[in-house]
């Protein structure tokens, strides 16, 4: 009895084992699947271009994306074909770091160089193949590939400019017009004066491929550094020529005192809280922070409106000025700022104040498109109109406004009546001039000699 109970227990235990060993050769076969599937992915990997390639010229780069987020990036190459001919741009192998998942990077972006003339190929259509490979064992352990190919054009010759008039005088806080002539079709045109972009536009009047751009100088600038007419073509080129500027120097009224007092203190802040509740400190500070930081805001939001100009010139003849209205103060006036026989702040006054009686009409200076309709911090009610090509006219301090923003309207349209918001210690009209965001006088397109003679005469 005792032998027949051993045997049944030896001969349950062989079963468990072999249960347990069919159980276990079970799940190594589930594991090796599993594992097979893993390491044999087939996902290939994502590539992309984040920049337009279409055109490559003497100098390019962009930018590519390699994305393989299972078994992970094993080799990227960058190759530029003309026919027989092929160059290398980039070309990357990474080790493996493991025998599963994430065997190399999930992701991978690059800047990629070209240099057009040292690569030997010639102007005219090329290919751009972008091939990356992960580290997966499928395809016989070759892994996954992905080959990215886009035809692009190697040009690397520079557009063709000449310029055909230029101001033989400007002055700071002045505006002119530049000519010129281009020789192809161009990505971007203009000139370029220390720095600062001026868009040109084609003069039909002059024939085809003839551009004229007005231009302005800051009313500090002290000399002309860099003038050039600048052309680019689609694929980086850049054409320049030189623009001579003569300038002439002008002097500003520099010695504008403003005293500040409690009443107008106690009078304006309230306004400006309402518009600006992060102001803090005592009354004096909340002022200088108006006059200064929200001053620098303010024109942020100008420059912004004046980047977007109309591509037609819109207005005709000289600008209107308000009527009857006296100055009350001029253009790159320098003030300084006392409260209670202390100085406070300096700031510079790049308009023209015209007082009339009060809330009297304004008019548009010219016909245009309304670019602007708000409250401005320091301008106040605020009115911008964008007469085509970089011009534009600023009406501020209104008590009232009277047109629609986006609106078409006509030279001496009335467009508000006057007021005192803003930063204004009584009712008149500040007005101001704009070419391509920058401020100038507006003497000069209120006066229909200085237009013939600078603007007209060119166009």
């Amino acid at each position: 009895m005792e032998k027949k109970l051993k045997k049944k227990k030896r001969e349950s235990g062989r079963s468990t084992f072999m249960l347990l060993l069919k159980v276990l050769s079970a799940l190594a076969l589930v594991l090796a699947v599993i594992a097979g599937f893993i390491v044999c992915e087939t996902e290939k990997p994502a590539i992309a271009v984040l920049d337009e390639v279409a055109n490559l010229g003497m100098k390019a780069e962009f930018r590519c994306t390699v994305a393989d987020a299972k078994s992970g990036i094993r080799e990227v190459e960058v190759v530029l074909v003309q026919g027989d001919k092929k160059a290398t741009l980039y070309s990357k192998t990474f080790p493996r770091a493991g025998y599963l998942l994430h065997a190399g990077p999930a992701s991978l972006e690059e800047k990629v160089a070209v240099d057009g003339k040292a690569l030997g190929f010639t102007d005219g259509n090329l290919e751009l193949v972008i091939t990356a490979r992960d580290f997966s064992f499928w395809n016989l352990m070759r892994g996954n590939e992905t080959r990215l190919t886009t035809a692009v054009l190697l040009d690397t010759q520079a557009p063709v400019v000449s310029v055909m008039e230029s101001p033989t005088i400007i002055k700071p806080g002045g505006a002119g017009v530049v000519v010129y002539r281009l020789g192809e079709e161009v990505a971007r045109h203009g000139v370029m004066i220390n720095g600062f972009f001026h868009p040109g536009f084609p003069l039909p009047k002059k024939g085809s491929g003839v551009f004229a751009a007005f231009i302005a100088l800051p009313f500090d600038l002290e000399r002309v550094d860099e003038a050039v007419v600048l052309a680019e073509d689609r694929a980086g080129n850049q054409g320049r020529v030189g623009v001579g500027l003569p300038l002439q120097p002008v002097k500003f009224r520099m010695d504008r005192r403003i005293d500040i007092p409690d009443s107008f203190l106690n009078l304006k802040l309230p306004e400006f809280r309402a518009h600006y509740p992060e102001m803090t400190g005592t009354p004096v500070e909340q002022y200088v922070y108006v006059n200064g930081e929200i001053r620098k805001k303010n024109y942020e939001q100008i420059l912004a409106v004046c980047n977007k100009p109309s591509a037609e010139r819109l207005w005709e003849g000289r600008f209107l000025r308000m009527e009857r209205g006296s100055p009350e103060a001029g253009y790159a006036d320098h003030r300084t700022y006392f409260y209670q026989g202390k100085e406070i702040d300096r700031q510079v006054h790049l308009g023209i104040d015209l007082a009339s009686t009060q809330h009297s009409e304004v008019a548009a200076a010219n016909r245009g498109r309304v670019a602007f309709v708000d409250y401005l911090g320091i301008y106040g009610n605020t009115v911008i109109i964008d007469h085509g090509q970089g011009i534009f006219s600023l009406y501020s301090h209104m008590s009232e406004i009277t047109v629609a923003l986006e609106s078409m309207v006509e030279k001496g349209a009335i467009i508000g009546r006057t007021g005192s918001t803003g930063m204004a210690g009584g009712d008149h009209l500040h007005c101001g001039m704009l070419v391509n965001g920058i401020f100038v006088s507006p003497v000069e397109w209120w006066d229909p000699h200085w237009l013939q003679d600078n603007i007209f005469r060119f166009l």
